[in-house]
């Protein structure tokens, strides 16, 4: 889902840092691109997104205070969908992270008017 606002003024149960460029991943096991679930490969190049949320036990609000935030796993995006997310987010938009970018591309496409070759691009 494209939205013109990364930040919602609810408590989120999680949120994350927007990632300025690529980095390899390096992890000791493939993971799946949170938008198009495909395995990214050891050494291959993605976004990563380091992801947080709020204390929701009494243990957890002990350990952490209220207000703590707590690190959970990361997500990560392919190369390509990185590259689409990166170029969304230059042009002032924002993707719903975890839903489909190809998505977010044809809303943007429609926007704009632009007719891709979609044996190309999708």
């Amino acid at each position: 889902m494209l939205i013109c606002s990364c930040y919602d003024d609810d408590d989120p149960d999680w949120w994350y840092m927007q990632p300025d460029d690529f980095t390899v991943f390096k992890r000791s096991r493939r993971q799946r691109c949170c938008s198009c679930k495909t395995l990214i490969d050891i050494g291959s190049l993605c976004i990563e997104f380091d992801r947080w949320r709020h204390p929701v036990s009494d243990v957890e609000y002990n350990i952490y205070g209220d207000g703590g935030e707590i690190q959970i796993a990361p997500w990560f995006m392919c190369e390509w969908c990185g590259e689409m997310f990166l170029n969304l987010r230059a042009l002032g938009y924002c993707h719903w992270l975890g839903s489909s970018i190809k998505k977010s591309m044809a809303e943007y496409w429609e926007l704009t008017g632009f007719i891709p070759s979609l044996e190309t691009v999708l």
